[in-house]
C-alpha cells in the first residue's frame, strides 16, 4: 500500500492515543509490510515528529520540567520574528491587549512598538505581567503591570495577586505562547501557576490568538491550560509539516502561517 497523507494522519492520531507504536501494529493498522511501516518511521522521525525505538517509534515529547527565559529566548530566533511581525498585523488602533512573559510574545512586542513609533497604530493599551515587556512598551503605549510574586527565571508576575487581578480585567485581545501544544491535551505550559493565570485572561479576552513556533507543535508540556478550540488564531512560522497543519484545521479558528 503506498503511503499517503491520510495513512500518515491515521499513524499519528493512533500515536496520540497510545504513546509508542511498535511495527506490527502499524502494519495492521494501515494495511502496509514491514518495510514500508519502516520507511515511514525514519520519514517521521526526520520530520521531527517522532523518536525511534528498538522496533517502533514514540511521540516526541517535550519534558516541561523547567522553564528559562534566557534559554527560550536563544531557540529559533527567525521563527520567533517572523511569527512576532506577522501578529503585530492583528493589532488594531484602540485595541487593549494583553501580552503573556513568554519569549515569542516578547518579540511581538518589539513589532508593536515600531508599529506605533511610525503612526501605524494609536491608543494602544496593554496589559501584561511580563517584566521585560514594560521596557519595551511603555514609551510608546498605556501599559498595565500585573502584580505579584516576582520569578526571575521567568522575569514575570504571578500567584494570587496577580489572578485576583486579572479577574477584574477584560481585554479585547489575548497573545499567549505555550511551551508545547499537544493534539489531546491542548496549550501547554511547564508549570501551573502560568496555566492559571492564562486560564483566566482566556475567560476574560474576545479574542484569543496562540504564538508557536513549529517546533512545539505535537509535542507536550507538564500542564494544559486550554483545549484547541479556545484559540481564535493560532499563529505558526512556515516551517509547520503539511500534516500538522491538516490536524490544526479543523481546531482553531484560523491558522495563519508566518511567512
Amino acid at each position: 500500500m503506498k503511503l499517503t497523507k491520510e495513512t500518515r494522519l491515521v499513524v499519528l492520531d493512533a500515536l496520540e492515543a497510545r504513546t509508542k507504536l511498535n511495527v506490527l501494529e502499524v502494519t495492521r493498522l494501515i494495511d502496509v509490510s514491514e518495510a514500508t511501516a519502516r520507511r515511514l518511521f525514519g520519514q517521521l522521525e526526520k520530520e521531527g515528529l517522532v523518536i525511534r525505538t528498538l522496533g517502533g517509534i514514540q511521540l516526541r515529547r517535550s519534558s516541561g520540567a523547567s522553564y528559562s527565559f534566557a534559554t527560550s529566548v536563544s531557540l529559533h530566533p527567525k521563527e520567533k520574528i517572523a511569527i512576532a511581525n506577522r501578529a503585530a498585523q492583528e493589532i488594531v488602533s484602540g485595541d487593549h491587549l494583553f501580552l503573556d512573559s513568554g519569549t515569542t510574545v516578547q518579540a511581538l512586542a518589539q513589532a508593536l512598538a515600531r508599529r506605533i513609533e511610525q503612526e501605524q497604530l494609536e491608543d494602544i493599551r496593554v496589559v501584561s505581567n511580563s517584566l521585560t515587556l514594560t521596557d519595551i512598551l511603555t514609551p510608546f503605549c498605556k501599559v498595565v503591570l500585573i502584580g505579584g510574586e516576582i520569578r526571575p527565571e521567568r522575569r514575570d508576575t504571578c500567584g494570587f495577586i496577580a489572578e485576583e487581578m486579572l479577574k477584574r480585567l477584560h481585554v479585547k485581545k489575548a497573545f499567549l505562547g505555550c511551551d508545547a501544544l499537544h493534539f489531546r491535551s491542548g496549550f501547554m505550559t511547564t508549570d501551573e501557576r502560568t496555566a492559571r493565570m492564562n486560564e483566566i485572561i482566556i475567560t476574560n479576552a474576545t479574542q484569543v490568538l496562540i504564538l508557536a513556533d513549529s517546533s512545539k507543535i505535537g509535542q507536550a508540556s507538564f500542564v494544559s491550560y486550554g483545549p484547541l478550540e479556545c484559540a481564535d488564531a493560532c499563529i505558526v512560522d512556515a516551517g509547520l509539516s503539511r500534516e500538522l497543519a491538516d490536524k490544526l484545521i479543523p481546531r482553531i479558528g484560523r491558522l495563519i502561517l508566518a511567512e
